[in-house]
């Protein structure tokens, strides 16, 4: 296990209506590592303030493979992160981080596999959904 993953969990065993707002985030599998060293999702440009993260993983591995409580969502030049943002490439003035809970990075037991559709970019989901999605398609 590397810096801020806690561990693996099932969707079943994660608390929440399933109302609970959430944000599906994708990456690439090098964005795992910014997950794991900042226990946080950089450089995005988000509108309304969820519970939870999800973050699709790309290339080969092509699943929603982590899960996160959001602590909170700040200016990406107030964030406290492993690197100075400026090192980011990614990083531009205006964005935020979206901060998880301490203790609150899951792999997924039951990752959600790609099928049919692949989130390009960030999509709101409930937890219902989450928990149920036998595929990528059921979360859009």
């Amino acid at each position: 296990m590397t810096g801020a993953l806690q561990g693996s969990i099932t969707r079943n065993e994660i608390d929440g209506s399933d109302d609970t707002l959430g944000a599906l985030f994708p990456t690439q599998p090098k964005g795992v590592e910014f997950l794991q060293e900042n226990n946080a999702w950089g450089f995005v440009t988000i509108t309304r303030e969820p519970e939870f993260v999800a973050i699709y993983v790309s290339g080969s591995e092509k699943a929603v493979q982590y899960f996160a409580k959001v602590n909170e969502i700040v200016d990406a030049e107030d964030a406290e992160l492993a690197h100075p943002v400026e090192e980011h490439p990614r990083f531009e003035s205006g964005k935020k981080v979206v901060v998880f809970e301490p203790q609150s990075l899951y792999m997924l037991e039951d990752p959600i596999p790609y099928r049919d559709r692949t989130p390009y970019s960030l999509r709101y989901i409930t937890l219902g959904d989450f928990r149920t999605a036998t595929g990528t398609d059921e979360l859009f």
